[in-house]
């Protein structure tokens, strides 16, 4: 990728990095974007040589992009206090809007957790206020005290993850921030608080925007309008999920939609940027402890990490019910490389079991007592698959990613018309604890109907599209490159306009 040619003379940034951008040897998460004029920055937590990767002392480090896919390195934006200064505990997430000629930038402390600031002329170098003193703390008639005596600060008091927006119809500035009621059960007290100003420098603290005794942490929050509606996104630590609200005013309420789950298990802490008009939701994906795919009870459940990678720019939509999905980024079509597969190779396909039938493009497979396999003369490490399948009868079909020569091994992306489900399992499944790795539950799979299906597969991040909207999302490290198949299992299907090319870095 070129430098911009605004940051080319810099003799201090660090040289690109793609799609799934994670700088090396950091430990990173919780962005946040800021966008101008076709480039958008980022603003991440970083914490190097950290272990475990538990609440680090994070500074604040800074990229940029062009196209959301390839990312520069700049200078870290803010770095901790010295020890004895207001924020030497570490940066909390941060949000920032130009005023007054100036990019301002308000962000959370960690010990305490309240809100600092810091401005700066050209979003590189940033200057926090002299002296530094809390520019919002919570109001204690709703929220628990900042300075509040408690075991553990980071989750039994909240005032952090801060998000800035201007407010058209009420002419301010709204500040949203993860919070925690000073009333109720202990671990149901999260809340969205926010706050309002004329001004950016008078703030008056309002009664929670949204509290819905649902967990102890509603974190990494933001609110944006689309087609007249406020959609407020928020992540559920206790489910490690991404979900959504809809309101009609900004005031609320905020109503839980009938599909309220965005991004899945460890998909977390996303925010929204925008791109040549088109707003995308950008996660972070988690590291697993140890790197493979095994569940590791021992350490926090499942094992994972704070930070990772940043995740796939998803395409954020509107629905006809007045919901929003998350569809298929097109942006990315534009790392496809060299063809991998084409529909020819379906009339060549390899199997023990199973009845196959292969022509013009299109391949048919029953099987009538368990599972049959199909393997193709081709592999893949990155690319970009799509494949439309057709299942006539019976329990599952899918496809085989990154298969060994036989098929016994690999990630299998399993379509269950009966179920109404789409998963992904690692095979071979192991003993006891088997599990899919990732599931969803849409009338989307169902008999006798074509379902469009596309599949983002890069280093250790696999996104799955049935129809253009995402159903999977998932961190995946045992295998990392190997064959293409088909299978069905007790079934019979269709498979048909498969292709793949080659993902580029």
């Amino acid at each position: 990728m070129e430098s911009h040619s605004h940051f080319s003379n810099r003799q201090d940034f660090a040289p690109c990095n793609t799609l799934h951008f994670r700088p090396e040897g950091a430990l990173v998460g919780d962005a946040s974007f800021y966008c101008r004029e076709g480039e958008c920055h980022l603003f991440y937590l970083s914490k190097r040589n950290d272990d475990p990767p538990r609440l680090p002392r994070c500074e604040l480090d800074h990229a940029v992009s062009t196209d959301l896919l390839h990312w520069e390195l700049l200078p870290p934006a803010l770095l901790p206090g010295q020890p004895g200064e207001p924020d030497d505990d570490g940066i909390g997430g941060v949000a920032i809007v130009r005023s007054e000629g100036k990019y301002q930038m308000f962000y959370a402390g960690t010990n305490p957790q309240v809100i600092y600031h810091a401005s700066s002329d050209d979003l590189i170098k940033w200057e926090k206020d002299a002296p530094l003193r809390p520019i919002i703390v919570p109001d204690t008639r709703w929220y628990v005290p900042h300075d509040a005596p408690v075991e553990d600060p980071y989750l039994l008091t909240a005032w952090r993850d801060p998000f800035l927006f201007y407010d058209d119809v009420g002419e301010q500035y709204v500040m949203i921030t993860t919070a925690r009621l000073n009333h109720g059960p202990l671990w149901e007290r999260g809340c969205v608080a926010w706050t309002v100003s004329k001004d950016l420098k008078n703030w008056e603290v309002r009664p929670p925007l949204y509290s819905p005794f649902i967990g102890a942490a509603l974190e990494v929050t933001e609110i944006f309008k689309m087609e007249r509606r406020y959609y407020l996104i928020f992540c559920h630590g206790e489910t490690n999920t991404t979900r959504y609200r809809v309101a009609e005013r900004l005031e609320g309420p905020y109503l839980c939609p009938e599909d309220d789950v965005l991004l899945p298990n460890y998909m977390y802490a996303p925010r929204t940027a925008t791109m040549d008009g088109e707003r995308y939701l950008i996660p972070w994906a988690a590291d697993r402890i140890g790197g493979n795919d095994d569940y590791q009870p021992e350490w926090g459940g499942e094992g994972y990490a704070w930070g990772g990678a940043l995740g796939t720019p998803q395409h954020i939509r509107t629905l006809p019910d007045g919901g929003i999905g998350l569809f298929y980024p097109n942006i990315v079509d534009r790392l496809a490389g060299e063809p991998l597969l084409g529909p020819s190779l379906l009339e060549r396909v390899q199997s023990e079991r199973g009845e196959w039938k292969g022509t013009s493009g299109r391949l048919s497979g029953a099987s009538s007592q368990g599972l049959a396999r199909g393997m193709l003369s081709a592999d893949g490490k990155d690319f970009i698959l799509s494949c439309e399948i057709t299942m006539r009868r019976g329990g599952a079909a899918g496809l085989i990613l990154r298969g060994s020569e036989t098929g016994e091994a690999g990630y299998f992306l399993r379509l269950e018309p009966g179920n109404g489900v789409v998963s992904l399992w690692r095979y071979p499944r192991p003993w006891v604890i088997s599990r899919p790795m990732a599931m969803k539950v849409t009338s989307e799979v169902d008999y006798n109907r074509p379902m469009a299906l596309k599949v983002l597969l890069h280093r250790h991040i696999l996104d799955v599209y049935l129809n253009d909207r995402l159903v999977i999302s998932r961190a995946v490290h045992d295998y990392k490159e190997g064959l293409f198949g088909v299978f069905v299992e007790d079934a019979e299907s269709e498979f048909t306009a498969l292709k793949a090319n080659e993902l580029k870095e």
